[in-house]
């Protein structure tokens, strides 16, 4: 997988994470079944991303991804990205995600990832893993 076709790909996953009209489990797709998620310190697993993906929908009124670097090797895939979003509140935040993502088949098997709350409630830090 080229750069950019990482970068369209990591778009088109993330479009599907935020998109209230999409499912959760129509988000589920782009995931092993194995899929495991270690981010923080905490580890989710494909039902509680499931979960994760729902919990997101319902706290987020709409989220942006900016992507400011992708990197594809292999089937090994590197970002840094902003996400600006607003809850169903209208309070307002901004999280710096980096994260490695592995893939078999062409989807995602498992990510390792660290997140900083840049803007927002304190609260909310927990947001890359919340899943209840």
């Amino acid at each position: 997988m080229t750069t950019a076709q990482a970068r369209h790909y990591l778009n088109e996953v993330f479009h599907s994470l935020f998109d209230p009209a999409i499912s959760a489990e129509a988000t589920a797709r782009y995931f092993t079944p194995g899929y495991q998620q270690h981010a923080d310190g905490k580890v989710l697993d494909h039902p509680m991303f499931v979960e994760h993906a729902r919990t997101l929908k319902s706290t987020l009124q709409y989220a942006t991804v900016t992507f400011g670097n992708v990197i594809a090797s292999g089937n090994t895939l590197a970002s840094w990205h902003i996400v600006d979003a607003v809850k169903h509140n209208g309070q307002a935040l901004r999280v710096k995600v980096v994260a490695i993502y592995q893939l078999e088949d062409g989807l995602i098997a498992r990510v390792d990832e660290l997140t900083h709350l840049m803007e927002g409630e304190a609260s909310d830090r927990d947001l890359g893993t919340r899943h209840t």
